[in-house]
């Protein structure tokens, strides 16, 4: 467990613009606090689980942060985790300097108007979110009930301002209360030494702070912060795991891939889901290929984690409609590296976390970010490679419409001509995904004899689209939806559109 928690962990620092292993040394601090305070037993395992998690939810924040942060979610993170949310005049300084030392005067507007016109309340929601995502995900990755139950309020203040949607003072979990303190004076003595975090202990005593752990780091900052020395941090954190070790199941591995998905996913709302719809599609997509199920489950693995790497790279890049510059181009082409930095380093993810970073290489060399050429990328990377750019296209994005399924599957083979793609890899992704093979025509029938039209609208019911947005989308009359609808529902025997969405959802008709 504490292996694959670590990795997680590395995926955190990555959205949250730390350095490498930050999450891993709070971790050990965190530990020698609770040590301090005299806790002991499972105690002890939950703070270090719950240091190593800590800022699982952040992606949940991402959008939001971006607007205080000039489209810039990833800095934002970073800038403003030293920040006193009490103090408006310093959320402003923040916005007003180092948003324009990054992004320009134009972001610093933007940044600041963000700032004054966001409520405390919107503050509050957002941060609410966060602690929730967090809290969910810890439990998908079974961390434990006192876990999760810390996540849910980790951020919480002592004295119930701003986040008066958790609680206060004892009322809040003492894991939350050690591991929060914890984060924020690391992140004071990374940038001004020792001095500067006890000064920010010192000065949040009693408001942000529980006033007794406050006087206990203060009593011992010395120690607390010694040097590390030169030993691998990722190998002294999981060696400082404390007895018993938990242990898992390797099944559990798919547990923890699904929940990096969604950790990933989460950043955009044009991207929910997608790498999980893309895990099951080249799942598919290899047994169809009669590949052996380590292959398999590998490959699933890695389409689960294979965008890890975007949550280093600001929205507003991922979100830009016009052409990247070289600096933003750059951070792109970066992401498939960072995804497979995260997951190498755990053994139980190895395997996945090398095809993860081969997602974008195509066989002519023109791929990214290694330009590996066809005898370097394995038959796994091929297949992946192929099944997300499919998943892609036919989603849409900020800079571009989603792609009809056919128009998709006539972009595949044009890659496949033009050598950037395998045909082998992309006439399975096809067959996975549906797609008939030029010349062979697609022979489905579909459940209670409905057309091809009522699948089409059946499937916006269940997506809760309006009549209006049917017939805007579908280019026909509203009245023409409104009699679909009375058809539908007398084939499928259904009366409300909850009842159409579940049957939808039972014969496999949603298509994103």
């Amino acid at each position: 467990m504490a292996e694959l928690l670590a990795a997680v962990s590395l995926a955190t620092d990555l959205a949250d613009d730390a350095p490498f292993e930050s999450a891993l040394s709070g971790a050990l601090t965190a530990l020698d606090m609770a040590r301090l305070t005299g806790l002991g037993g499972e105690n002890l395992s939950d703070v270090y689980y719950l240091a190593l998690l800590y800022h699982l939810g952040c992606t949940a924040g991402a959008e939001s942060q971006g607007r205080v942060g000039g489209g810039d979610d990833v800095s934002s993170r970073r800038w403003f985790s030293e920040a006193d949310y009490t103090n408006r005049p310093q959320l402003l300084r923040i916005a007003a300097t180092k948003v324009a030392r990054e992004w320009g005067p134009a972001a610093r507007a933007r940044a600041v108007a963000g700032l004054m016109t966001t409520s405390e309340g919107a503050v509050a929601q957002t941060f609410a979110g966060i602690c929730e995502v967090g809290a969910r995900l810890g439990e998908r990755l079974g961390a434990g009930r006192q876990v999760t139950e810390a996540l849910d309020q980790a951020y919480a203040r002592w004295d119930g301002k701003v986040f008066f949607a958790l609680p206060s003072g004892e009322s809040i979990s003492l894991l939350a209360r050690l591991v929060h303190l914890v984060h924020v004076a690391q992140v004071f003595h990374r940038a001004g030494g020792r001095e500067a975090a006890d000064s920010v202990v010192k000065a949040r005593r009693g408001t942000e702070f529980d006033p007794g752990l406050a006087d206990l780091w203060l009593r011992h900052s010395g120690e607390l912060l010694r040097p590390l020395g030169e030993e691998s941090v990722w190998e002294r954190a999981l060696a400082a795991e404390p007895e018993p070790h938990r242990m898992v199941a390797r099944s559990h591995i798919d547990n923890v891939t699904e929940a990096l998905a969604d950790f990933a996913d989460l950043k955009s709302s044009h991207t929910v889901g997608h790498s999980k719809r893309l895990a099951e599609l080249v799942s598919l997509a290899a047994a169809g290929l009669g590949v052996s199920d380590t292959e398999r489950s590998n490959l699933k693995h890695a389409a689960a984690i294979h965008d890890l790497g975007n949550v280093s790279v600001p929205n507003r890049i991922w979100d830009k409609r016009g052409a990247l510059n070289r600096a933003e181009w750059e951070r792109v082409r970066l992401h498939p590296y960072q995804s497979q930095r995260v997951a190498v380093v755990a053994e139980p993810l190895r395997a996945a976390g090398e095809l993860a970073g081969m997602h974008h290489e195509r066989l002519g060399g023109s791929g990214y970010h290694r330009g590996l050429r066809a005898a370097s990328i394995p038959p796994g990377a091929r297949l992946l490679a192929a099944g997300e750019a499919y998943q892609s296209m036919i989603e849409e994005r900020p800079w571009r419409p989603a792609l009809a399924a056919a128009q998709a599957a006539d972009q595949l083979r044009d890659d496949v001509r033009q050598g950037r793609l395998d045909r082998r890899a992309v006439d399975a992704v096809l067959d996975a995904a549906g797609q008939p093979r030029p010349g062979r025509r697609e022979a489905r029938g579909w459940p209670s004899g409905l057309t091809d039209r009522e699948v089409d609208v059946l499937r916006m019911v269940a997506l809760a689209r309006s009549n209006k947005e049917i017939a805007r989308d579908l280019h026909i009359a509203e009245a023409t939806v409104h009699t679909h609808v009375i058809n539908i529902y007398g084939k499928i025997e259904v009366n409300t559109r909850a009842g159409a969405a579940l049957f939808a959802m039972e014969h496999d008709l949603i298509q994103i």
